[in-house]
């Protein structure tokens, strides 16, 4: 009677072992939170094939005049080019948690296309100190202005490419002072 207990026992006391090991490798799925993406910018990242957008985000004034900030990577083969950024209609869905849209805000118009070679990177706004003419004798992209959208607001934009599907995503809008290396004059 006593070996017939004792195994009874013995099954329950695997059974409970065996039930936390395998509630326990719940966690180490290929979903768990340690295997994830880490956004550690204050910018959205998002993508569309092979072209990727860093860390895209508005420096605006306390008006809500600013400018678009991002890195545009073209990990592809093929050429592409970004064709327009601006406001998603109200009740576009993205996908991800996000606010109401904080009125009308708008985005310049890119002068044409701007070129996304394949395996490179795009800085924007251009970086001012290291803008020459092109081979062509054309100036490099102006900055992408924005107005409407205030610090501490996020917006719906649609970002438009020339052969990539287009991108419907939240970005924040903050103040221009963010990335000053000194503190802003009172």
């Amino acid at each position: 009677m006593l070996s017939s207990r004792f195994a009874r026992r013995s099954a329950l006391a695997g059974a409970a072992a065996t039930l936390s090991i395998a509630l326990s490798a719940c966690s180490a799925s290929f979903d768990a939170p340690t295997l994830q993406p880490y956004q550690a910018a204050e910018g959205t990242n998002a993508d569309s094939g092979s072209v990727k957008v860093r860390n895209m985000l508005v420096l605006a004034d306390a008006d809500g005049k600013g400018e678009l900030h991002t890195v545009i990577v073209n990990d592809g083969v093929e050429d592409d080019t970004l064709v327009k950024i601006s406001q998603a209609p109200a009740g576009t869905q993205d996908g991800q948690a996000g606010s109401d849209q904080p009125g009308v805000v708008t985005f310049s118009e890119l002068k044409a296309p701007l070129d996304l070679k394949a395996g490179t990177a795009t800085l924007l706004p251009p970086d001012a100190s290291a803008q020459t003419e092109t081979e062509t004798g054309e100036q490099p992209g102006d900055p992408i202005t924005v107005t409407g959208g205030k610090p501490g607001q996020v917006v719906n934009v649609t970002i438009t490419f020339g052969k990539a599907a287009p991108i419907t995503t939240y970005i924040p809008v903050l103040p221009d002072d963010h990335y000053s290396p000194a503190p802003a004059a009172e």
